[in-house]
């Protein structure tokens, strides 16, 4: 009897890995310095669709958060992983991204530095990647 309920629970817990395939994933920028830092992400408002529009503080060309000292900001994407492709889609939307704090200003300009930024901070590990973490000291 003890068999059958091993072997019972085993399916029921390889039938939930394999029937949750998607998991949520997101961008988290944590701000990890003492002063107040500002991201913008310049959107391309030549797209029909900007995943980014969607989020509460983006307007027309734009968005905007400020990020209090040691707090996070977490941008959810739906469901997927972060593969190079899925970051590629994703930062086709952008024109470019910017922190700023009362120390620093860093302006990524181009797909190619924001697609690096991305998969520099993307989680590491085996298996799948649905988080990209990005600090700022």
């Amino acid at each position: 009897m003890r068999m059958k309920k091993n072997h019972y629970i085993f399916l029921v817990i390889l039938n939930l890995i394999i029937v949750s395939c998607d998991p949520p994933h997101s961008i988290d920028i944590i701000n990890n310095s003492n002063s107040d830092l500002k991201v913008k992400f310049k959107l391309d408002t030549s797209l029909s669709y900007n995943e980014y529009s969607s989020f509460e503080n983006s307007n027309s060309d734009s968005l905007i958060s400020n990020i209090k000292p040691k707090d996070t900001l977490n941008l959810f994407f739906g469901i997927g992983t972060w593969s190079d492709n899925e970051i590629r889609r994703n930062i086709k939307c952008l024109k470019s991204l910017e922190f700023e704090n009362e120390e620093l200003k860093t302006i990524y300009k181009t797909k190619n530095k924001i697609f690096e930024l991305y998969r520099t901070n993307r989680e590491k590990g085996l298996g799948w990647k649905t988080l990209i973490e990005i600090k700022i000291n």
